[in-house]
């Protein structure tokens, strides 16, 4: 797919060589070779087998990879599961499944923790470096790219080491932190001369010029680029040599060397052609349009647009073609799971139900019998409980009654109780009506009176008037009167009170006098004041009140 290349040729083919190398490949098997009765090593064969089909046929390999995982499943070969749960997580990364990739790599992961495996861990969590930047989580491919480095130097294992700077220095390249991106791949160039791996070496090389050509120190990068063809030549590695070359056209390209740049990358198709790499020589069409329109050549930069528009298309459809072929298979393999799923829970539910049957008539049985034995003491029990729950309706029914009959009592004499205070209450009014009047009479004879006496007598009758009228108003009955009103009126006087906080004594026995519903001249008499002097004091007490001008007084006073 061109995911791959998307982090640089050179730098997948190292992975793959690097991945492949732990499986330890053998040459390619007839799927009539492998049975499921073999032992462990048939399994490995499998898996390697997938691992050859891997790129061309990437639908095939899923389903051989997946036929692996099944068989060392059966076997219980933890091994074979891990190697094949990694394969099936190295295939989907290329194919672009992400998602089930992860999964499987870090179901390979869990398996070589547990067998502690870790040369093979170590290719594991690089693979999962890979996956993590693939869906743009540059931190978590960092952290398991740094994991992966740990694991190789504990073990001193220099190549992985080296990959593994690469690896680093390559994520680094893409965040454009250079200085950082230099070093990791210093390191790794260093350890791959003392290893003498060419390839390695080679790839690193390559790495560099990369970054320079990005920092446009192209010189310096068309130095390294040269260093990395020159390798890749000696090590007889020619995909390695067209990415060189077309590194190489790319930096002519940049600085104005046109012509060179031509002339290098016609190199890399002719020998992308021998090799039928038709990415490749997409890619070196591509290159050689943009060069040949620099140079003002556009017609040949037109043959060669179209050219690469064609041999796009045609990839595109065989990757896509690829891609379907192996969700194809996807879906076929997890319609099988499902499918064998579904029957082995059938086979269970089968099998349940049969137990669940047999016990259920067992039960039925033997609940019968207990059922039988227990009726006639059940019968007798409900009848026993029957006699006892009416004897207790019974108990407070009569209970019920005499409760009845002593609250009947409490309110008839409640209601005597209350009669006894509404007469004592009405003869203390009545008492209070009779001895204002005979007051107020006495007062009038001795006003008349005062008219034909002396100065002397007109002070001594002047003061009995001031005594009686003193005795009027403040006559300590209005005590006994207002404790009876309110044994009488519950609450009353507190009600008022909530209605209108600031009222006078004299407002109070008005309003107590207006709850006992006296006509205005025995309430004028009682409190020892003209029916003017009444009518007025009602309407203070009624503005108080906050009463409208059409609301009724005394109705509002009753309704308290």
């Amino acid at each position: 797919m061109l995911l791959v290349y998307t982090w640089g040729i050179s730098f997948c083919l190292t992975l793959l060589s690097f991945s492949t190398n732990a499986l330890s490949p053998t040459p390619p098997l007839s799927q009539d070779s492998i049975s499921e009765s073999d032992g462990p090593g048939k399994t490995d064969q499998l898996t390697q087998w997938a691992g050859q089909l891997l790129a061309s046929h990437p639908d095939s390999a899923y389903e051989l990879a997946h036929r692996a995982l099944q068989m060392a499943e059966k076997q219980e070969y933890v091994l074979g599961q891990a190697n094949s749960h990694q394969l099936l997580g190295r295939l989907l990364y290329h194919q672009g499944v992400y998602n089930q990739s992860l999964n499987n790599l870090l179901q390979a992961e869990k398996l070589y923790l547990e067998l502690r495996h870790e040369d093979q861990l170590g290719e594991n969590l690089n693979y999962q470096g890979l996956v993590y930047y693939a869906i743009r989580q540059p931190e978590l491919s960092l952290k398991h790219h740094q994991e992966a480095l740990e694991l190789y130097e504990k073990q001193k294992d220099q190549k992985g080491i080296a990959y593994s700077y690469g690896c680093i220095g390559r994520l680094y390249e893409k965040r454009q932190q250079y200085v950082l991106a230099l070093e990791y791949q210093q390191k790794a160039l260093n350890l791959y001369e003392q290893l003498q791996d060419k390839q390695g070496t080679a790839t690193i090389l390559e790495n560099i010029g990369s970054i320079l050509e990005d920092k446009e120190e192209y010189q310096e990068a068309l130095r390294y680029f040269n260093k990395s063809v020159r390798l890749s030549e000696a090590a007889a590695d020619s995909l390695a040599i067209i990415v060189g070359l077309n590194n190489i056209g790319d930096i002519y390209r940049k600085t104005g060397r046109y012509a060179l740049a031509i002339e290098t990358t016609r190199q890399a198709l002719q020998l992308a052609t021998r090799l039928g790499d038709r990415y490749q020589i997409s890619s070196a069409h591509k290159d050689l349009s943009q060069e040949y329109s620099l140079t003002g050549n556009y017609k040949a930069a037109y043959e060669h647009l179209e050219t690469f528009r064609r041999l796009h298309d045609e990839l595109y459809s065989q990757e896509t073609t690829q891609q379907i072929a192996l969700l194809q298979s996807l879906f076929n393999v997890e319609q099988k799971n499902n499918e064998i799923q579904i029957l082995e829970k059938q086979q269970q539910l089968n099998n349940l139900i049969k137990i669940t049957l047999t016990g259920g008539i067992v039960l039925m049985a033997l609940l019968g019998l207990v059922l039988f034995s227990r009726q006639r003491l059940k019968i007798q029990r409900n009848k026993e409980a029957m006699e006892q729950q009416e004897q207790m309706y019974q108990a407070q029914r009569k209970l019920m009654e005499a409760e009845l009959e002593n609250t009947q009592l409490r309110e008839k004499q409640l209601q005597q109780d209350l009669n006894t205070q509404v007469k004592s209450l009405t003869a203390h009014t009545l008492h209070i009506i009779g001895k204002n009047q005979t007051l107020d009479e006495l007062k009038t004879k001795l006003n008349e009176a005062l008219q034909d006496d002396q100065k002397a007598q007109r002070r001594k009758f002047k003061s009995l008037i001031n005594q009686i009228d003193y005795s009027i108003v403040q006559d300590k009955e209005w005590d006994d009167f207002r404790g009876t009103f309110e044994q009488v009126h519950q609450d009353f006087f507190q009600k008022l009170h909530q209605q209108a906080r600031e009222l006078t004594s004299s407002e109070v026995r008005l309003a107590s006098l207006i709850k006992l519903n006296l006509p205005s001249k025995e309430i004028a008499t009682i409190l020892g004041i003209s029916q003017d002097s009444l009518r007025v004091s009602r309407y203070r007490l009624k503005k108080k009140l906050q009463l409208e001008q059409g609301d009724s007084l005394s109705n509002f006073i009753l309704n308290l």
